[in-house]
C-alpha cells in the first residue's frame, strides 16, 4: 500500500500534440515538456530562470503578449518544480499521476522537447490498488483529456487527491455500504431458493445483460440448464446450474464442454460449494458474485418475493 499524497497544487499536462508522446513518456517514467524549450536561446534561459527573458522569446516569434505570457508560466511551472506539484494526465483511458524528482530537466534525444523522470513512475491506481480508470472519475476531472493546451491547474484538485488516497465522499461511502449490505441479504436469501427458482433466476440476470436464452431452462440438454446467445455477437454459451457444486463435480462438465463444438463459452454458476478453473473459455460464478450481479441487475424485489 502506498503513502497518503499531500501536494502543494494540482497540474494538467498533455504529453505531446494529440498525445504523441504518451506511451514513450509512461514507459520511461517521465514528462516531456515542449514550447521549444530544447532550443539554443531558450534551453539556457530555462535553466538560468530568466523567464522575463523567455516570455521576450515568443514575442520575438510573434506571439501575443497573452500568449508569450502563458507559454512562459507554464514552462515556468515544469523547470521549477522540486516535486511538490501532483502532475497527471489521461493515458489508454486510466488516470496517470505522479511527481517530478528533484533533478533538472535535460534536452530529450530527439531534440524536440525536454524532459524530467517522475519519481517512480507514472501510477494509475489510488493507494489502495483500485484502478483510476475515466469510467469511474468525475466529469469535471475527465473533460481535461479533451484541454488544446500543454499543461494548466486543476481546478478539482481536492477531487483529485482525495481520489488517490482512497477517499470516498460520505455520500458514496454511504452508498457502498448499502450495496454490500444489500448483496449479503441476496446472498443469504438465493441460498433459501430450489434448483427451479435459482435457475430462473440466473435466466433473468443473464438476459439483462443482454444474453438471450434460446432453450427452455432445464431442458435443453443432459450436461447444460441455459443455452444462451448473445445477439450483438453472436457468441453462443451454456450455462450449467448449480445450488451445491465440489470441484470433482465442476471438472467434470468442464471436460463435457470441451466436447462440445457448438458453443463458445460457458458459464458455471452455484450458490454453495467451491469451484475454480484457469480455463479462458469457463466463467465460474460464485456466491458472492453472482450476488452482486443480481442487485447490478436490480432483481431484489423479485428475490424478496420469492422467498416470503
Amino acid at each position: 500500500m502506498q503513502s497518503t499524497i499531500h501536494p502543494d497544487r494540482v497540474r494538467y499536462i498533455k504529453l505531446g500534440r494529440e498525445g504523441s508522446w504518451e506511451d514513450e513518456c509512461l514507459r520511461a517514467g517521465t514528462i516531456r515538456f515542449g514550447y521549444g524549450s530544447a532550443s539554443e536561446v531558450r534551453f539556457p534561459l530555462c535553466q538560468g530562470g530568466l523567464w522575463p527573458e523567455l516570455m521576450a522569446s515568443f514575442i520575438n516569434d510573434g506571439k501575443d503578449k497573452g500568449t508569450s505570457t502563458r507559454f512562459a508560466n507554464e514552462t515556468r511551472q515544469f523547470f521549477e518544480d522540486q516535486g511538490s506539484v501532483l502532475w497527471i494526465t489521461f493515458i489508454h483511458e486510466k488516470l496517470q499521476w505522479g511527481f517530478l524528482k528533484p533533478k533538472p530537466a535535460e534536452r530529450h534525444a530527439s531534440g524536440h522537447g525536454v524532459f524530467r523522470e517522475v519519481e517512480g513512475g507514472w501510477k494509475s491506481t489510488d493507494i489502495n490498488g483500485e484502478v483510476l480508470t475515466k469510467d469511474r472519475l468525475s466529469g469535471s476531472l475527465t473533460k481535461l483529456a479533451a484541454y488544446r493546451g500543454t499543461s494548466c491547474n486543476v481546478d478539482v484538485g481536492d477531487y483529485v487527491v482525495r481520489r488517490i488516497n482512497g477517499h470516498k465522499t460520505p455520500e458514496v461511502e454511504r452508498a457502498i455500504a448499502a450495496f454490500k449490505e444489500m448483496t449479503g441479504a441476496v446472498l443469504g436469501m438465493m441460498k433459501l431458493l430450489g434448483p427451479k427458482d435459482f435457475e430462473t433466476l440466473i435466466d433473468l440476470v443473464f438476459s439483462t445483460s443482454g444474453w438471450r436464452r434460446l432453450g427452455q431452462v432445464g431442458k435443453a440438454q443432459k450436461i447444460l440448464d441455459l443455452d444462451m446467445m448473445l445477439p450483438s455477437t453472436g457468441e453462443r454459451a451454456f450455462v450449467q446450474v448449480k445450488t451445491r457444486t465440489n470441484q470433482a463435480e465442476f471438472d467434470e462438465y468442464v471436460s463435457q464442454f470441451a466436447a462440445l463444438d457448438s458453443y463458445d463459452r460457458m458459464f458455471f454458476v452455484y450458490h454453495t460449494g467451491d469451484a475454480r478453473s484457469d480455463n479462458e473459455r469457463v466463467t465460474v460464478i460464485g456466491p458472492e458474485k453472482f450476488a452482486e450481479m443480481v442487485v447490478d441487475a436490480g432483481l431484489g424485489t423479485w428475490l424478496v418475493q420469492k422467498v416470503s
